[in-house]
């Protein structure tokens, strides 16, 4: 069935189309009687307001570009549902990318937001993402931005990210207490700069005990975890296992089920969303990343930056929030 427009409203009234626009809006300017035939008609007929064209009129979409580098079970759906939360009572809708962690598709996937018109731009970027260089054209543009989560040293945007130095240290510091003395940290990929920021802080504050004995290994997903420690528990008896993301965790503790080993008197601490540990098994600690919390935020600071009058193309706003 053809839409309906305000033209085609208007040529079934035999009124003009600023008139069925002014009644639609209740002018006061329109009769009352007028304003009802508008309405039945635009009723019966079926007839939807053209958003895109209101905003335009508007020089605004009211949609925000979310690009993201996979979509996963892990983090990500609390990150979504906190976005969604700010959003929604602004006005606003959005829509996800995801760059499948390529560089060459983030690019594509920025343009593909510029050409939607996006009024503004939250991105985590990828793991081959190693400068901020593509996300020039975005302030040359005046589109704002937001990088959340994953990022890179850069002086462009405003950056929402995790405490992971804090987290990381906190995690050492419950091993620790537990008095655990051989232990395997787990951390994801090893190109990222927020997994070198956790090793880093973990293995500093382990520095400080020498009689902790501390193996690292880098798993790009929760199979390989599985796969290494096939090896591993095999040939080590660790009494203390650290876990740097919700990934890493189920790799782990599928691990530690097979062997029975979830039963015994050893301690698994992780970084987490929050979620999966309480699930998983209650004796597993972990310090929290709330993703929900870091939506709410990323998507605050973009709206905020939406609503700034007369930004200027050279204005800069490089700020780092931790969370």
């Amino acid at each position: 069935m053809k839409r309906t427009t305000i033209k085609d409203l208007a040529e079934m009234l035999n009124i003009s189309t600023s008139t069925v626009s002014r009644a639609l809006k209740d002018h006061p300017d329109i009769s009352s009687s007028v304003k009802i035939k508008v309405r039945e008609a635009a009723e019966t007929f079926n007839y939807v307001p053209n958003d895109f064209a209101i905003n335009f009129r508007k020089k605004s979409s009211k949609v925000i570009g979310l690009i993201v580098p996979e979509i996963s079970m892990f983090f990500l759906p609390s990150v979504i549902k906190g976005i969604s939360s700010v959003l929604n009572k602004e006005g606003y809708r959005f829509f996800i990318l995801s760059s499948d962690d390529s560089y060459e598709t983030e690019k594509e996937h920025l343009e593909t937001c510029i050409n939607s018109r996006v009024d503004g731009i939250l991105i985590s970027l990828t793991k081959e993402t190693k400068d901020c260089g593509h996300l020039k054209k975005l302030k040359d543009m005046e589109v704002p931005a937001v990088i959340f989560d994953k990022t890179v040293p850069q002086n462009i945007f405003e950056s929402v990210i995790f405490d992971n130095k804090k987290n990381a240290e906190l995690s050492a510091e419950k091993l620790i207490s537990h008095g655990c003395k051989n232990i395997l940290a787990i951390f994801g990929n090893e190109s990222l700069e927020i997994t070198q920021k956790r090793k880093e802080a973990f293995l500093e504050k382990m520095k400080e005990f020498p009689d902790i004995q501390v193996q690292t290994i880098f798993c790009k997903s929760a199979d390989i975890v599985k796969e290494q420690l096939d090896v591993l528990l095999d040939t080590y008896l660790f009494d203390g296992f650290f876990a740097m993301s919700d990934e890493t965790l189920m790799g782990l503790h599928s691990s530690l089920i097979k062997r029975n080993l979830n039963s015994t008197n050893k301690k698994v601490v992780a970084i987490s969303e929050g979620t999966l540990p309480k699930y998983l098994d209650e004796t597993y600690e972990y310090q929290i990343n709330n993703g929900y919390e870091m939506g709410i935020f990323a998507a605050a600071k973009l709206m905020a930056s939406i609503m700034k009058a007369n930004p200027t193309a050279d204005e800069t706003s490089n700020t780092v929030y931790y969370l």
